[in-house]
């Protein structure tokens, strides 16, 4: 996997959530405690490193789990197949036959 992706994930694993806004790629911090800045610092410019392939991959991840698979609800937004699972098997029935 690209180490920009991998940056970002390792980012959001420790709390930190994510916003895309054109070119600008923006990480807050929302977890416990403080985090290791040299850690940081050394995932952030990885990031920074591969921008191009990390605003794709943030613009199709879910932020609660890390996940890239996304399944529509009646409405057409996305839920995540991880998170919302007991969800989608609410609206599609069919997929409680699916094995993961």
């Amino acid at each position: 996997m690209n180490p920009g992706i991998e940056a970002a994930r390792k980012l959001a694993h420790l709390g930190y959530q994510f916003t895309v806004n054109g070119e600008t790629i923006k990480a807050k911090y929302k977890g416990p405690g403080e985090p290791d800045p040299v850690t940081v610092r050394a995932l952030l410019d990885l990031v920074k490193a591969h921008r191009e392939e990390v605003r794709a991959f943030l613009r199709c991840y879910c932020p609660r789990c890390g996940g890239v698979a996304f399944c529509p609800d009646y409405e057409g937004q996305p839920l995540c197949l991880k998170c919302d699972w007991v969800a989608l098997v609410r609206l599609y029935p069919g997929l409680a036959e699916v094995k993961h």
